[in-house]
């Protein structure tokens, strides 16, 4: 691909996962990049930060073994998944609030498929009939006709799933996986994920869990390497205004000489580019993106993708967790839905509880979100001692609302306007907010944007 002598940059507006793959894309093939970001850190929604002295994550990420594009991403930034992630083969261990067991999936038998072995572990005490008509509807939603989008819920029912099932297997895995209700959450989004992770055997179904600080793994490598590239790194600098004339390289028809695409920061200094990716959240890109007509139905659409929040409490305890505490644990009918033990990551005094669709639950301050989140674990997991420190990380717009019919309103990556190309993990068809979305959708809009400027 040859690279048109315009030494202007093209401007990537956001510095998460998207936004790096997109800039890393194009700064290998030869265009000058000016990466900007609001936080003063790179890595978006995925990103490091410091607790008590303590390198964490702003939320617990889990990746899968099917996550095949961000693996390779992170491989072509010099970080070995292998040494990055403790892998484990897929298995749940999931606890009511008293303590009792109420699933366990043993990654250490895989004498059936993941999903076999998953209904199996759920359907046990179920009569036989009902374990016929669950094992077969099951089949069908993985590889039956879905003409038609529908809530997972109905979908679910439809498909014979028991309500035993669904609160011990469905349910927590949706919630997991999409950040959105069975009530309302797309069936047609959440069956594209069970079959890249749950249908192509053991190493697609592999839990990755990070075993070093997300900073590292990739967003500071990525960093560097564009450094390296010599692209403009501006992080802290926020960009409230995003002009654009025309297409990038064409005429000027005023012959003023002006840039195809402006971009002005909260101080008034205006960038110069020969064109923008847009990778910043849903709320952000709808809020940039010109005020221009043509571009009002895909502010639209934006806009009605919507949000949903996650929270997250760290506790630190005054000794190392009990071995025995799985490294991925359930919490059924609690605020806290999955717990953590950041032991893998180095920090065995640590537990992450994670709660999807937080927005859902009722309203709580940070003090009293850390107080229920250390109530309900003591309760479950016996023997725990106090936590000696507490914080509560809450993602307000962690994800868009991956709801029933979202593939249908999804904007396109390119948008009317050109010069103006949107990336993130809301664009991808078929998949949920996730890294491997956002990592799918960085290198789609580098390429589509690369087509324009060739």
């Amino acid at each position: 691909m040859s690279v048109a002598p315009d030494a202007r940059p093209v401007a990537v507006v956001g510095a998460g996962w998207a936004g790096l793959t997109a800039a890393l894309a194009l700064a290998r093939a030869g265009h000058p990049v000016h990466l900007l970001d609001s936080a003063a850190v790179a890595g978006g929604r995925a990103r490091s930060l410091t607790l008590d002295g303590t390198t964490l994550d702003n939320g617990q990420h889990i990746l899968v073994g099917a996550c095949e594009a961000a693996l390779a991403q992170i491989r072509s930034v010099g970080v070995d998944p292998e040494q990055a992630f403790h892998a484990l083969p897929f298995g749940l261990e999931l606890r009511a609030a008293d303590g009792t067991e109420a699933l366990r999936l043993n990654p250490a038998s895989p004498r059936l498929p993941a999903l076999g072995r998953a209904l199996y572990a759920a359907l046990k005490t179920e009569p036989l009939g009902v374990r016929l008509r669950a094992t077969l509807g099951a089949v069908g939603l993985l590889h039956g006709p879905l003409h038609q989008d529908r809530p997972v819920r109905a979908w679910l029912q439809y498909h014979h799933q028991p309500p035993a099932l669904i609160e011990r297997l469905w349910e927590p895995l949706c919630l997991a996986i999409m950040n959105t209700p069975l009530r309302s959450a797309s069936a047609r989004v959440f069956r594209e994920v069970l079959r890249e992770a749950l249908t192509h055997g053991p190493e697609a179904a592999r839990l990755l869990l990070p075993a070093q600080p997300l900073g590292a793994i990739y967003p500071e490598p990525a960093v560097a390497e564009l450094r390296q590239h010599g692209a403009t790194i501006d992080l802290g600098r926020r960009v409230r205004r995003i002009t654009a004339r025309g297409a990038p390289g064409a005429p000027d028809p005023t012959g003023s000489g002006a840039s195809p695409v402006t971009l002005e920061d909260r101080g008034g200094q205006r960038i110069e580019a020969r064109a923008v990716i847009l990778a910043t959240t849903p709320a952000a890109a709808a809020g940039l993106l010109p005020p221009d007509e043509d571009l009002d139905d895909t502010r639209d659409r934006i806009n009605e993708l919507g949000a949903r929040s996650i929270c997250t409490v760290y506790l630190r305890y005054p000794h190392p967790l009990p071995a025995e505490l799985p490294p991925l644990l359930g919490l059924l009918g609690q605020y806290g839905q999955w717990a953590v033990p950041r032991r893998v990551a180095g920090h065995p005094e640590w537990v992450a509880v994670v709660t999807s669709a937080a927005d859902d639950a009722a309203p709580m301050d940070a003090d009293t979100r850390c107080a229920t989140v250390a109530d309900e674990l003591a309760r479950c997991v016996p023997g725990l001692d106090t936590p000696v420190a507490r914080h509560a990380v809450c993602e307000r717009r962690a994800t868009f609302d991956a709801r029933c019919g979202v593939d249908a309103r999804r904007p396109q990556p390119r948008t009317p306007r050109p010069g103006v190309v949107l990336a993130g993990d809301y664009l991808i068809p078929g998949l949920p907010s996730t890294l491997e979305a956002a990592v799918r959708s960085g290198l789609e809009s580098a390429h589509l944007l690369m087509e324009d400027l060739s």
